[in-house]
C-alpha cells in the first residue's frame, strides 16, 4: 500500500483549518472579557457647550463658532475643525491638550468643566464645556 501524497490544496486547507481555530479563540477570549467593561477616567462622559471666537478671523472661511456637543472617552476627545477632526488629551495635571495639522488645541478641565481655545495661523474659537452625563 502506497502512503497517501499531500498536494499544495492540503497545505493551504490545513492553514485554513489552524488559522480558523485561531480566529475562533480569539473571539471566545473577547466575549469573555467583554463582561470586565472598559476602564473610564474621572472625566469621561458627555459635555455641551459653546465655542465663541477667540480672534478675528484672517480669511473667510473659518471655523464658526456654535453649540458644541463633545464625549470624552478614557479621557480622549475629538475637537471638529473644518474638515479635520483634532484629538485632545484630558490629562490628569488638569490640562488639556491636543494638536492636528497646523491646528493646536490647548485648556483645563476641573469639576465638570473644560475650557480651552483651539486656533491655527488665522483662526481661533474659544470653548466652554459642562459635563452633563457620565
Amino acid at each position: 500500500m502506497k502512503a497517501p501524497v499531500r498536494t499544495s490544496g492540503d497545505f493551504v486547507n490545513s492553514q485554513r483549518g489552524t488559522r480558523n481555530a485561531a480566529l475562533a479563540l480569539g473571539m471566545a477570549a473577547t466575549f469573555a472579557l467583554s463582561g470586565c467593561g472598559v476602564p473610564t477616567t474621572a472625566e469621561d462622559g458627555d459635555y455641551r457647550g459653546t465655542a465663541t471666537r477667540s480672534q478675528l478671523p484672517q480669511r473667510r472661511n473659518c471655523p464658526r463658532p456654535g453649540l458644541l456637543h463633545i464625549r470624552v472617552a478614557n479621557a480622549v476627545f475629538l475637537y471638529r475643525w473644518d474638515n479635520q477632526y483634532i484629538q485632545a488629551s484630558v490629562l490628569s495635571s488638569g490640562s488639556v491638550r491636543g494638536s492636528g495639522p497646523g491646528v493646536q488645541l490647548t485648556g483645563s478641565h476641573s469639576g465638570g468643566l473644560i475650557e480651552g481655545d483651539v486656533r491655527d495661523a488665522y483662526c481661533g474659537l474659544h470653548f466652554t464645556l459642562r459635563r452633563v452625563s457620565g
